[in-house]
């Protein structure tokens, strides 16, 4: 494999500060006191308004618990989901059961359960519906594997080195296990998925904690109405680390196929690294070490926080306060184009061990937001973006308006007097329509499905309602 040291551009930074004017709010904390040692987070449409809302699993805590977001940069604790799991090592929100509500399913490391627990659409939730019990479950993914539309469950075994699907038949009810792969000793504990070799079906990426420290991706032998099968890639993409922690799929280089990102947290006194990948022609991958001041990386993440059209790198820390005073908790990368990136820009160090983030526009003002829970200090925070109040003036939408509401197939706007980009979401959160609209010609939404929408206009703090 070959390997290369990426070559940083040195900017100024003060917190997160850089010449594209995207910096980051101090700390901002919702739940000071959450249960015993949050480890995971996710976040998305919970209640059915317009609002990213944040659910935490914990550790020795035990729960699942979920916070409403009030849309003013609030959030307010809901009841708990759950507090009769044991070590909550995974948590994915998702649309289990087709009825358009996102649901949370859920690992249980001690308890050796994959469940999930159903929405009904304003945050109530199910007691626990058992997914299967299986052996030390750890990561975990929500993803339609069999391209049968319905959203299937993906779960790792940890101490069994086994990956394992449970096919969805669109209800929430699940199939009984199928192994996709097993490697003996290899404690996988970080998967994702997409599909990798572009041929339109889902593979998946593992990231193995065991003695080889190796990442490998397995791609999907689907047959259309027949089988599911998955072979591994002749080469490994990385082997022999430490105790790699995360790997995602990502286009680090733009260039429209996917790369690997992975994190070797290392220990508390060896040093950890973060690193992409890219697969070659040849097939091999080329390893490119990306520097950071963190010593034991954590959580990668990938996602554009300064709307340059370019993803960026945010990064969690593994180490605590007790070894690292004042340490990097919580850091991104800014993508310069083709695989290059600044220098990291320090977002927090007051936390202690960010093993887990995510990303969403939290206060609605169109750029993207980061919530972390801090493990050691039992906390759930979040950072706002400043990207538009530093640089975008906001404009008011009061003189601006759509019609006609209901539609069956096109918008037309009042007020707008020039060209703007547009995001259709539905009541998910997922993005599924985006273009610049002309203000003289009529938004062409023929192609969406009946339903409710939430309509965004780049650039204001306001969004609208259509059916």
């Amino acid at each position: 494999m070959k390997k290369t040291l990426l070559s940083l551009i040195t900017i100024s930074i003060i917190y997160g500060v850089s010449f594209s004017q995207t910096t980051f709010s101090t700390k901002k904390t919702i739940d000071p006191t959450t249960n015993n040692t949050p480890y995971v987070i996710d976040s998305g449409l919970i209640d059915n308004d317009a609002f990213k809302d944040i659910v935490i699993g914990t550790e020795s805590g035990n729960e699942i618990q979920w916070y409403k977001n009030n849309g003013d940069g609030t959030f307010t604790e809901q009841t708990l989901t759950s507090s009769t799991l044991s070590y909550v090592y995974a948590l994915k929100i998702g649309d289990v059961n087709g009825d358009n509500f996102n649901d949370v399913v859920v690992t249980t490391y001690s308890g050796g359960k994959v469940v999930w627990f159903q929405n009904d659409g304003l945050g109530n939730f199910s007691s626990e519906k058992l997914i299967a019990n299986m052996n030390s479950p750890v990561g975990v993914a929500i993803a339609d594997l069999d391209n049968n539309t319905t959203k299937d469950v993906i779960a790792l075994a940890y101490n069994t080195g086994q990956t394992i699907w449970f096919s969805n038949d669109g209800a929430g009810n699940f199939a009984a296990a199928q192994v996709l792969a097993t490697a003996t000793a290899s404690y996988p504990g970080s998967i994702d998925v997409a599909d990798f070799d572009n041929d339109n079906d889902l593979d998946f990426v593992i990231a193995n904690a065991g003695a080889a420290g190796n990442v490998e991706v397995y791609y999907n032998n689907l047959i259309p109405n027949g089988t599911t099968t998955f072979t591994k890639d002749a080469n490994s993409v990385t082997t022999g680390n430490y105790y790699l922690f995360n790997t995602i799929f990502a286009d680090v280089d733009n260039d429209n196929h996917l790369d690997i990102l992975a994190t070797d947290a290392a220990d508390g006194t060896t040093q950890g690294y973060l690193y992409w990948y890219k697969k070659e022609l040849d097939g091999t991958f080329t390893e490119t070490n990306i520097p950071t001041s963190i010593n034991n990386p954590s959580t990668v993440g990938f996602a554009d926080l300064d709307d340059d059209g370019l993803k960026d790198i945010i990064l969690g820390n593994s180490q605590g306060e007790a070894l690292e005073p004042n340490n990097t908790d919580l850091a991104w990368f800014k993508n310069n184009g083709s695989g290059n990136f600044s220098s990291e820009m320090i977002i927090d160090i007051t936390q202690s061990q960010t093993f887990a983030f995510t990303i969403a526009d939290f206060d609605n003002d169109n750029d993207l937001d980061i919530s972390s829970v801090s493990y050691n200090q039992d906390a759930l925070n979040w950072f706002e973006n400043f990207k538009y109040t530093l640089s975008t003036p906001k404009v008011s939408l009061q003189d601006i308006s759509i019609y006609p509401n209901p539609t069956k197939n096109f918008l037309n706007f009042k007020g707008l007097t020039q060209s703007i980009k547009v995001s259709i979401y539905d009541l998910i959160g997922k993005e599924v329509l985006k273009e610049t609209l002309n203000p003289e010609k009529p938004f062409d939404v023929s192609s969406l499905q009946s339903g409710v929408y939430l309509l965004k206009l780049d650039g204001y703090t306001t969004n609208f309602r259509f059916i």
